[in-house]
């Protein structure tokens, strides 16, 4: 598992990336909802799948990024891949 050092990075990121404006477009609700989770994921430190409740995500990108959330506490994912999911817009 990650220290708590890089956890407390990616949440700080993660959440700079939630002021982003465009998240709130409708073509962006998939990559918000995986964002929230992916906060949720982090802050709690939920490392099993199955803890993770994803299928009460409505989108597959949004499990999807919460996935990448939880590899990334695991060590199987580095933060750049979880934080350049695109936004898309201007």
């Amino acid at each position: 598992m990650r220290d708590k050092k890089e956890i407390e990075h990616c949440i700080k990121e993660i959440q700079i990336r939630m002021k982003d404006k465009r998240l709130n477009r409708f073509c962006n609700a998939n990559v918000k909802e995986g964002y929230i989770k992916a906060l949720e994921i982090l802050s709690k430190r939920i490392s099993i799948f199955q803890n993770a409740h994803l299928e009460l995500l409505n989108s597959v990108q949004g499990r999807a990024i919460a996935d990448l959330a939880i590899d990334f506490l695991n060590g199987d994912c580095e933060e750049n891949i979880l934080l350049n999911v695109p936004i898309k817009g201007r």
